[in-house]
């Protein structure tokens, strides 16, 4: 069951914040079939002029998202929250395709990218290097934003739990920004092909007996968003305490494979089963 909300007209659900500017670069993650492996890898749609992008002083946008109920459930029941978040150039209705079959009795969110671009949108501005102090603090924008619309998804919807968090590529900074910085609503973060800018990762204090576990998920043949500079994040949060860890998938690349799915999928019904 897959709907749209709004808290004024009951078809959207959204939170004020600034518009991001639109990006230079774009990725998409093929839909996979319901129940099944993705359908193809990432596509990235030729880089676009900055002039391209939305206005930088753009009047205020919202945060909208889907919403859709899987595994069965009754969307009057407190059922976990997923939020699900999609990459640079991509858009909820195909991002869903992801978890949308999933076996687990859940609330399933697929927020909206802040900016648009192509046929789809972006979450903060890619410009500059993944790791430029612009770059992490569009990304810290971003994830405030979101947290604080899982707080009002979690305190307007019966949920049981904190929100389970997974992303692909800028939806996975998205997820290590979330993890590390609003684990008040955060319950456990899977991040797929992300990565942590230095001002997101110094950011992030020692660790919280309340902050979520993370596992990210991560192929070693990806170029766009190479694997060491996120297993050296991943190593440095280990070392503060942070309950982290890396899966790395040999031989693949900037896109959400076959395993690395079946894992994820795993990964949030353990999660899931333990919400109460």
């Amino acid at each position: 069951m897959r709907t749209y909300r709004t808290r004024l007209a009951s078809t959207w659900s959204a939170l004020a914040l600034a518009s991001l500017a639109a990006v230079a670069a774009c990725e998409r993650r093929a839909t996979p079939p319901s129940g099944g492996a993705p359908a193809g890898p990432a596509k990235e749609a030729p880089p676009a002029a900055p002039a391209a992008s939305a206005p930088a002083a753009a009047a205020p946008a919202e945060v909208e998202f889907l919403e859709e109920i899987t595994g069965g459930a009754d969307k009057s029941e407190a059922l976990p929250l997923i939020v699900a978040i999609h990459g640079l150039g991509d858009r909820p209705e195909s991002f869903a395709g992801l978890l949308s079959g999933a076996d687990v009795k859940a609330r399933l969110v697929v927020p909206r990218g802040l900016a648009p671009y192509g046929d789809g949108y972006s979450w903060f501005p890619l410009q500059q290097a993944l790791a430029s102090d612009a770059v992490g603090q569009g990304i810290l924008r971003a994830a405030a934003a979101l947290a604080a619309t899982i707080e009002r998804i979690s305190a307007e919807r019966p949920t049981r739990g904190k929100a389970i968090v997974t992303g692909f590529s800028q939806g996975g900074a998205l997820t290590f920004a979330l993890a590390l910085h609003h684990p008040r609503v955060v319950g456990a973060a899977f991040p797929v092909s992300g990565w942590v800018p230095p001002a997101v990762l110094s950011g992030a204090s020692a660790a919280d007996p309340a902050a979520p576990a993370l596992v990210a998920l991560h192929g070693d043949a990806d170029r766009r968003v190479p694997l060491d500079p996120t297993r050296d994040a991943l190593a440095a949060l280990a070392g503060r305490g942070v309950k982290a860890r890396l899966e790395r998938y040999p031989g693949v690349g900037h896109t959400v494979s076959g395993d690395m799915r079946r894992d994820l999928l795993q990964l949030i019904r353990g999660a899931a089963a333990e919400m109460r």
